[in-house]
């Protein structure tokens, strides 16, 4: 997965095929699918890759803690950042490999330890899923815009439309802008601790 994973990179995941992949890897387009089914199964292969380099050693499953559920996923997103495009690789990707199957049993474990009966851990789990690989492709993607100097033009355009911004809730601009590391630990921090009001 090293040559996709290079080839993304470079090009970005938009732009890969099995095709061009067999030509990066000097390879026919047959011998790469000796390998792979197709693309959805490359895509898996990547983000097993991905999963492969998320660093949870030092998880104590035997001492579970809300604080080590906010590790896995700062070090699910730290493997996500990784790789260019690596959250919309892992988006959807649903591999079934033993690395991704390794984080996602290290997250449900401890979630089914520390979840409050009237709570499933499943649910929580793919909720903190999804909302780490989300962040990551708002991450990259800014990360792009910025790199592509379209970032200002488009943050300058809301107010040029009357859009204009509050100071009292954060935007995606605040979000992007700011210590993002910091920001995602916080909404972490809200999915576990639930911050709007109970129904009356």
């Amino acid at each position: 997965m090293d040559i996709a994973h290079e080839f993304v990179s470079a090009h970005g995941l938009d732009a890969l095929t099995m095709r061009r992949l067999a030509t990066a890897a000097e390879v026919t387009s047959g011998a790469l699918y000796k390998h792979v089914r197709d693309r959805r199964d490359l895509q898996r292969a990547m983000a097993d890759a991905i999963f492969g380099a998320v660093d949870i050693a030092d998880v104590d499953l035997g001492n579970p803690t809300a604080d080590q559920v906010v590790h896995c996923c700062e070090r699910m997103r730290h493997a996500m950042l990784g790789f260019r495009d690596g959250g919309r690789i892992v988006a959807g990707s649903y591999s079934p490999s033993a690395a991704t199957l390794r984080v996602s049993g290290t997250l449900l474990s401890l979630l089914e330890a520390v979840t409050l009966p009237q709570y499933d851990a499943g649910e929580i789990a793919l909720v903190l899923r999804s909302y780490t690989t989300g962040f990551v492709i708002e991450e990259q993607a800014y990360l792009e815009l910025v790199q592509a100097d379209e970032w200002e033009p488009l943050v300058r355009s809301i107010s040029s439309n009357g859009h204009g911004r509050t100071d009292k809730t954060s935007d995606l601009i605040a979000l992007m802008t700011s210590d993002r590391g910091k920001r995602f630990t916080s909404g972490l921090a809200s999915i576990l601790t639930g911050p709007v009001l109970p129904a009356t």
